[in-house]
């Protein structure tokens, strides 16, 4: 967290870009953390074609907005729904956005344990639950619609904590400091710690993951070419990262 603190001042103050030698001929990209693995890949292979390196800011996808709210300009930003891309291109910070791929919400709980098997499990007194903080990643808001949508009422659940990342939620299922949450079905299959057990499809709601393309961005020729290399190669990574893909740009 300091770090990213660091980089943002950095950005502030000298319109600099974080990498190893802090050089502003790379591309910066606002990134939802859940998308830390395919993204890392589509980075190095981006770099490796093209001799343009890709520093990503990952957090969480509500944070991220704010940053660009605040003044903070990336070359791209992807967050993990399209709340965040639909608010930016309203306030004119966001050209377009395009979906290139799909979050699919899944209920998860530590391996090996049976007291969570439907949705409205997530009621019982006796279930600790951790769920995403809605103001800060989009696997919170997710949370909210489908509660709505399946007839919960969010504030009789025992949440024990908020998490800002995906990450932070499956750490705490996996050490089991909780007994349920909601993650993404991708972060979810990596995990060999934990359970996952569908939500109906009638009350899940699947989030799509835009690559959103930023008005005057400080590097706009390579930000397009890493936009174009995204939404061709780079779907084959998501899908090989076990995500949904769309089969158009």
């Amino acid at each position: 967290m300091k770090r990213m603190i660091v980089i943002g001042l950095l950005l502030a103050l000298a319109g600099f870009y974080p990498n190893t030698g802090f050089s502003a001929d790379s591309l910066l990209v606002f990134a939802g953390a859940g998308l830390r693995a395919p993204l890392d890949e589509i980075g190095s292979r981006f770099a490796a074609e093209y001799g343009i390196e890709v520093v990503y800011d990952y957090e969480g996808s509500g944070r991220l907005g704010n940053k660009i709210l605040a003044g903070q300009k990336p070359d791209l930003f992807i967050p993990g729904g399209l709340n965040w891309a639909k608010l930016l291109t309203e306030k004119g910070h966001v050209t377009r956005y395009r979906t290139i791929a799909f979050h699919i919400p899944v209920i998860v709980t530590p391996l090996n344990t049976n007291k969570v098997n439907h949705l409205r499990d997530l009621m019982k007194n006796d279930i600790r639950l951790a769920l995403g903080d809605a103001d800060a990643c989009a696997i919170g808001k997710a949370d909210t619609i489908i509660f709505k949508k399946a007839g919960l009422d969010e504030t009789k659940m025992n949440v024990v904590a908020r998490g800002v990342t995906v990450s932070q939620l499956l750490a705490w299922i996996e050490n089991k400091n909780a007994d349920a949450s909601i993650v993404w079905e991708a972060d979810a299959r990596k995990s060999k710690k934990m359970r996952m057990i569908p939500i109906p499809e009638a009350f899940n709601q699947i989030e799509e993951i835009p690559v959103c393309e930023m008005t005057n961005p400080p590097h706009p020729q390579a930000s397009e070419k890493y936009a174009k290399f995204l939404l061709g190669e780079g779907k084959k990574i998501f899908k090989a990262h076990g995500f949904t893909i769309t089969d158009t740009d």
